[in-house]
């Protein structure tokens, strides 16, 4: 059975085998946020919404140095469904707009919304909930992306949350295992609804989808993705690897 770990555990009659692999082997580069030469500006005028979700067990492993407080402490949650990234304003040419407008982030909109949906459903797992710096992950995404998006704060972050894509069952079944690329991405809607992005090529890390808008930036649910967006998907094996948070159930 596979274990984003580095720990393989193989049967052998009674016996229970633990077999280290190489840190050499674990892992390849991990590709970038954006493929291309897609480039960002200021003009606030976009096309459609790329939502991408993070699968923290893998976000985790890839920064296990740093002990980050939700991954010593992760919801129990988090090992089977992914959590929300971001909703970014994308156009059809492959560019993208950025921080339109200076307008501050609002920590009485999260409150408002709800701070235990975020905490849940859009985590920052590098800090505690009580730390004053756990709300730096919300202050980003808006500043960079929700100032461009045309909506308010309130309805930015509430499209957000009400674009989340349920995680397909099979992801949680084959925890620490993995499962066939052409199933995942079946159950995301099909080769041209979703990009699995992996690190290393085979371990998932994030999943992006492609969200409709009206006029006034208001997200209208799940569209076909663009050549520019499936672009991004960078798991090239044909199985896909189903990380577990580091050293979760290795005694």
């Amino acid at each position: 059975m596979f274990r984003r770990d580095g720990v393989y555990l193989v049967a052998a009659g009674a016996a229970v085998l633990l077999i280290l692999l190489p840190l050499a082997c674990a892992r390849l580069s991990a590709p970038p946020a954006k493929s291309g030469t897609s480039t960002s500006d200021h003009d606030p005028h976009f096309d459609f919404y790329v939502f991408s979700m993070s699968f923290q067990p893998e976000f985790c492993y890839e920064h296990k140095r740093e002990n980050f407080d939700g991954c010593r402490h992760p919801n129990d949650e988090w090992r089977g469904a992914l959590t929300i990234h971001g909703l970014w304003p994308e156009r059809n040419d492959g560019s993208w707009p950025a921080t339109c407008s200076e307008e501050a982030f609002d920590p009485a909109v999260i409150n408002e919304l709800g701070r235990e949906r975020f905490e849940q459903h859009w985590p920052n797992v590098k800090f505690p909930p009580s730390s004053p710096e756990y709300d730096d992950f919300w202050v980003h995404e808006w500043t960079k992306h929700g100032t461009c998006s045309g909506l308010s704060q309130k309805d930015y972050f509430e499209s957000a949350l009400e674009s989340y894509v349920p995680t397909p069952a099979l992801v949680k079944m084959a925890e620490g295992a993995k499962v066939p690329k052409k199933e995942l991405i079946s159950a995301y809607g099909g080769s041209n609804m979703v990009a699995l992005v992996c690190d290393a090529r085979r371990y998932l890390s994030e999943v992006r989808v492609c969200i409709g808008k009206d006029s006034d930036g208001t997200a209208t649910g799940r569209i076909p993705c663009n050549e520019g967006v499936l672009r991004e998907a960078s798991c090239s094996e044909d199985e896909v690897y189903i990380s577990t948070f580091p050293h979760v159930g290795v005694e």
